[in-house]
């Protein structure tokens, strides 16, 4: 697989000396999953149909899926029990330790992000990066997220290495 460069994919989110570390792998992200006590997946709109199917392994393996913006609709019908969030008010929550999450249990400790659109993403992440530090957000998005604290790399062009990747950290699981 080529490497990535790790530079924003948006040429003007560079958030200071504190950038994500660069993931050429999935098995970083499967370890910090396995390690956590409450994970959690953020799935937005921007997503593919090979990338719903990763999503509904995700929820096989445990992780609890909350969609944002219309991957409600996609998740649902490709039978995930996936919660409904707002994106900007469901980081609201998360910067909050006593939040008890969407099952009651307390807030999430690793936060997976994919498929939002990236603006977007990139803010909730600065959110979490700043104000949770009882998080670690790791972005496994086609695009370099500097905001995390994990990151794949640009892969924007090339959805089968994506795709692999995601796979990786499923198998992993």
């Amino acid at each position: 697989m080529p490497r990535t460069i790790e530079q924003p994919f948006d040429a003007a989110n560079i958030p200071g000396p504190k950038m994500a570390t660069l993931l050429e792998r999935g098995k970083p992200v499967a370890l910090a999953v396995k390690r956590a006590k409450h994970p959690l997946l953020i799935v937005g709109p921007d997503i593919t149909p090979p990338m719903v199917e990763r999503v509904k392994k995700f929820a096989e393996k445990g992780v609890t899926v909350v969609a944002t913006g219309n991957a409600i609709r996609r998740l649902t019908s490709a039978g995930i029990n996936a919660r409904y969030a707002v994106l900007h008010e469901l980081a609201q929550f998360l910067v909050d330790p006593n939040w008890k999450g969407f099952d009651g249990k307390g807030n999430y400790d690793v936060v997976l992000m994919m498929g939002n659109l990236y603006y977007h993403g990139s803010q909730v992440l600065a959110a979490i990066k700043n104000f949770a530090p009882h998080i670690r957000a790791i972005s496994i998005d086609r695009y370099y997220h500097p905001n995390a604290a994990l990151s794949f790399g640009n892969l924007w062009r090339k959805e089968e290495d994506y795709l692999a990747l995601l796979d990786e950290i499923i198998a992993e699981l």
